[in-house]
């Protein structure tokens, strides 16, 4: 997923410069769960997830943040610095992906079927 993010000349591989973009956005991403764990645990949970979220805008409900946890970690409940890349890549992707779509910016958007199973594989946009 983030070699397709940042193969900028569409060749399925990543060259020296694209590799160096890829690299400083994990970085990015790892300084912001660092601040996130406050706890240094190593792991973001509930609190801390629903807290950054917030703050990245995204405004869920507490029933979402637990099952968002519970797809990566049914039984600790906890991200770590992979799966948190993972959830905020996907939840930016989808946002933007929706957005698109909802033209009168009411939080609604209306789409064929094939078009939400594309979105949610990630084979379009």
């Amino acid at each position: 997923m983030m070699v397709d993010m940042f193969d900028r000349d569409r060749t399925g591989q990543i060259n020296m410069q694209e590799f160096s973009s890829l690299f400083n956005y994990i970085n990015q991403w790892k300084g912001l769960f660092e601040s996130i764990d406050r706890d240094r645990s190593g792991f973001i949970e509930e609190a801390e997830l629903s807290q950054a979220l917030q703050q990245m805008g995204y405004r869920f409900t507490p029933t979402f943040v637990q099952n968002l946890l519970a797809k990566y970690d049914a039984k600790s409940r906890k991200l770590t610095l992979d799966n948190f890349i993972v959830v905020c890549v996907n939840i930016k992707r989808l946002t933007d992906s929706f957005r698109a779509r909802d033209r009168e910016m009411r939080g609604e958007a209306n789409m064929q079927y094939e078009d939400f199973i594309g979105l949610a594989l990630g084979a379009h946009k």
